[in-house]
C-alpha cells in the first residue's frame, strides 16, 4: 500500500513541496511507493508581491501544468479541520466534504490580512489576493468612468508604512492616473495619504531606508499622517482617533497579517502572528510526521531572525519541506533548513528625478538598480521553469535559484 503525503496548501510554499517531493521520491527510488496529494482552493499561485502594481496580467501560474504531468494528485477544496491524532484532514470542496488521510503532512496554508473589527471595513480594499487586487482595479475604473467627479473619488488612503503598504502607496496615483487617462481621458487632481498609526513611517527598516522612503514619500507629494487610525470606514468618507473627517472612496488596508486558522489544531508553541514555531528541519516538535513551510512556520534556519511572511522564503522553505517528508517518510536522514539569502528590495516606483551632486547621483544609481532587482524577482525569478524536468531540477534545497537567469513566466 502507498504512502500519502499530504499537503495542504497551494501557495509558493506548498506548490515548492510537491515539486521537492516528486524529486526527492525518484532520488531515494521510492517515487512508486507514494502518493502526493495537494489541496487548495485554487490551481494558481498567485504572484503576490506584484499585485500592487497596474496590471495583474500574468500574475499567476497553473499549478496543473506542472502537477498533473508529475503524477501529483490535486484537490480543489478548503481545510477546515485537521485532526493529528487520527492523521486525517477534513476538506470542503464543491461536491461535498471529504476526509483525507495521509502518512505525513505538510502544511503550507499561508496567512491571509487579519481584518480588525472596525466599523466599515468591508468598504476597504486590498491587494492580498489576486480577486481582492482585481476588486480595488475594478473600483478604479469605476471610478474613472464617473471622471472622478463623485465626493471623496479622488483621495486614496493607504493604512501602513511597512513593505505592502509603501509599495502601495508610492504607486497608487500613477495606477489611478493610467486608468484615468483610458477610461476618461480628462485629469483630476488626486491626493494621496498614508496613515500609519506609529510614531513614525517604516518602523521595521533602518534609519538609512527610512530616511529614503521619507524623501520619496515627499517627492510623490504622498501626505503622512502618523499616530492615526481609522475608527469608522464608510462608503464615501473616513473618521480618524483624533476626530477628523476625510472624504474619500478608496481606503487600501496594508495591516494586520496573521497565520491561516489551520494552525490552531496542531500543538506546540505559536509566535505573535499565529505561525508554528518548528525545528531545524521545518517539523513541527510535538508531532513526528508534520512539517510547516512558508509563511505560517516561524523558523530561522541558521541565522538569529526568524524568516518574514514573504514568498521568496517560501519558496526556500517548499523545498526543503518537500525534502524533508520524503525523507522522513522512508527513513532518510533530513536536512537542516539553511536560509540561502534574501533580497528586500521594495519597490517605490521611480527614483527621485533630481541631484544635485555626484554623492547624490550615485545614489539615484543605486535606487535605480534595486528597483531593478524586485522588479527582475516579481516577474522573472520568482515564477518556474517553462521545462518541467528543469523545475524539478531547481527544487533542491541548495539550488541557487537568485543567481539564475533561466526562469520565465
Amino acid at each position: 500500500m502507498k504512502k500519502k503525503l499530504l499537503i495542504i496548501g497551494g501557495g509558493f510554499a506548498g506548490f515548492w513541496s510537491a515539486i521537492s517531493a516528486v524529486r526527492q521520491s525518484r532520488e531515494i527510488q521510492k517515487r512508486g511507493e507514494v502518493e502526493i496529494i495537494l489541496v487548495d482552493p485554487d490551481n494558481n499561485v498567485t504572484i503576490r508581491p506584484a499585485l500592487n502594481e497596474l496590471s495583474l496580467e500574468g500574475l499567476s501560474f497553473a499549478m496543473d501544468r506542472y502537477l498533473k504531468p508529475l503524477g501529483v494528485h490535486q484537490i480543489l477544496g478548503k481545510a477546515e479541520k485537521i485532526s493529528p491524532e487520527k492523521n486525517e484532514v477534513i476538506v470542503y470542496t464543491t461536491n461535498g466534504v471529504i476526509i483525507l488521510s495521509y502518512d505525513y503532512l505538510i502544511l503550507a496554508t499561508g496567512v491571509s490580512l487579519n481584518a480588525p473589527d472596525l466599523p466599515g471595513f468591508q468598504h476597504t480594499f486590498n491587494v492580498d489576493s489576486f480577486a481582492s487586487a482585481q476588486r480595488l482595479e475594478n473600483h478604479l475604473v469605476e471610478l474613472a468612468e464617473k471622471e472622478f467627479h463623485e465626493e471623496g473619488a479622488s483621495t486614496i488612503i493607504v493604512v501602513g508604512s511597512e513593505f505592502t503598504g509603501l509599495e502601495t502607496v508610492t504607486g497608487i496615483e500613477r495606477n489611478a492616473r493610467t486608468i484615468q487617462a483610458y477610461y476618461s481621458g480628462k485629469s483630476a487632481q488626486f491626493k494621496i495619504i498614508l496613515l500609519e498609526s506609529e510614531s513614525r513611517v517604516a518602523s521595521g527598516f533602518s534609519e538609512e531606508c527610512r530616511q529614503y522612503i521619507q524623501e520619496v514619500l515627499a517627492s510623490k507629494n504622498i501626505e503622512v499622517r502618523l499616530n492615526c487610525a481609522l475608527t469608522i470606514i464608510g462608503p464615501a468618507s473616513v473618521l480618524l482617533n483624533n476626530g477628523t473627517r476625510i472624504s474619500t472612496r478608496t481606503v487600501i488596508w496594508t495591516k494586520g497579517l496573521a497565520a491561516s486558522f489551520l494552525t490552531k489544531f496542531l500543538k506546540g508553541p505559536k509566535d505573535d502572528l499565529n505561525r508554528l514555531s518548528v525545528d531545524p528541519f521545518l517539523k513541527v516538535p510535538a508531532y513526528n510526521n508534520v512539517i510547516a513551510a512558508g509563511s505560517i512556520a516561524h523558523s530561522s534556519g541558521d541565522k538569529a531572525i526568524a524568516s518574514l511572511m514573504d514568498c521568496q522564503y517560501a519558496q526556500f522553505e517548499g523545498r526543503w519541506a518537500g525534502h524533508n517528508a520524503m525523507n522522513d517518510l522512508f527513513g532518510v536522514p533530513l536536512k537542516k533548513y539553511v536560509e540561502p539569502g534574501y533580497i528586500a528590495c521594495p519597490d517605490l516606483g521611480e527614483p527621485l528625478a533630481a541631484y544635485e551632486n555626484e554623492q547624490d547621483k550615485a545614489i539615484k544609481k543605486i535606487r535605480y538598480r534595486q528597483r531593478a532587482a524586485e522588479r527582475h524577482l516579481n516577474r522573472t525569478t520568482i515564477f518556474p521553469w517553462q521545462d518541467i524536468e528543469a523545475t524539478i531540477k531547481a527544487s533542491y534545497p541548495e539550488f541557487p535559484f537568485l543567481n539564475n537567469q533561466s526562469y520565465t513566466a
